[in-house]
């Protein structure tokens, strides 16, 4: 018995020395590099603000208004196939090159042909859905924020976040369909563009299509980081927070195929496969959204919200903090 207790003690001794070791090292580093104090700071922040649940009542939101407004979309790309009857065939497969199975299930070739019904269908469900979302969203980035600044009136709220609602939804759509077409209609509109059957006109398509979709991130991000919460930082500092979710989402996009297929492949969720990927897929934006504005919130040199505090003046050995850069 002793000699088992001897063993405990001496695990136990060097279980608390490798989490000392530790804690100093990422205090003598977090004092080194700013970068990595802003990411510990931003994780804090999003933790110590429940950035978890936040993003999950964003997602119930959010999956609400997909719908209406993937009705009111297509409802608008109706008129387009009336004038050009092969966009549908390619629009689907730029809509399965983002989200396998999707086309399928919502039957896009009826909602294109039913647009004035699916249009009257989505603009209402956008009124409820959408500002709901909206509103969530404000509240979370507020929330993320730790901000005092006081809530607009009922009707100015209600205005801010139709505007909101209005651009983020036709950037969002632009960003979507032009990832799906640059992956998974490449060849189609190089051969709109009269580039079809060369290599380099396939390029040139995709790497426009990557670079348009970049910029209507950027744009998203900007809305969202910029134009709901309105923060104090600097201008440039919203700027490298809405480029860094802007890539963030777009990788997300990129990783949104693996998901939904990986999920329709499983036999336990069935004919909700699809639903379940999609739930996945926004809550991981959400969590990416709230992320970024941690991560732009933080960016000031300040202590963190949490109870680690910034490194201790008494590390020996250390160096400059953070030189100017």
């Amino acid at each position: 018995m002793e000699a088992e207790s001897g063993v405990i003690d001496r695990v136990k001794r060097r279980v608390a020395a490798a989490k000392e070791w530790g804690r100093e090292f990422v205090e003598r580093e977090r004092f080194r590099h700013r970068w990595v104090d802003h990411l510990i700071r931003t994780v804090q922040r999003y933790h110590v603000r429940e950035g978890d649940r936040l993003a999950g009542a964003l997602t119930y939101f959010a999956f609400l208004s997909f719908f209406p407004l993937l009705a009111l979309a297509f409802a608008l790309f109706g008129v387009i196939v009336t004038f050009r009857p092969d966009a549908l065939a390619t629009l689907i497969k730029a809509v399965n090159a983002q989200l396998p199975g999707l086309a399928e299930q919502l039957h896009i070739d009826q909602l294109a042909g039913a647009r004035a019904g699916a249009g009257v269908i989505g603009l209402l469900g956008l009124f409820y859905a959408g500002l709901g979302a909206i509103e969530a969203l404000r509240t979370a980035l507020r929330d993320i924020w730790m901000t005092s600044r006081p809530k607009p009136s009922f009707f100015v709220g209600k205005f801010h976040d139709l505007v909101a609602l209005a651009l983020l939804g036709v950037i969002m759509l632009v960003s979507v369909v032009v990832s799906g077409f640059a992956a998974g209609a490449t060849g189609a509109v190089a051969g709109w563009l009269g580039l079809g059957g060369s290599v380099f006109g396939e390029f040139t398509v995709r790497l426009a299509g990557a670079g348009a979709s970049l910029l209507a991130d950027l744009l998203i991000f900007l809305v969202i980081l910029g134009w709901l919460i309105k923060p104090d930082e600097p201008l440039r500092v919203v700027l490298k927070g809405a480029l860094l979710g802007a890539v963030g989402f777009g990788l997300l996009k990129q990783l949104a195929a693996l998901i939904l297929s990986g999920t329709l492949r499983n036999p336990i969720y069935g004919t909700f496969a699809v639903i379940v990927g999609l739930l996945l897929w926004i809550n991981l934006s959400a969590r990416l959204v709230l992320y970024t504005a941690a991560w732009t919130a933080t960016a000031t040199l300040g202590p963190p919200p949490g109870p680690t505090p910034l490194p201790s003046p008494a590390i020996p050995d250390r160096e400059e903090p953070w030189p100017d850069a």
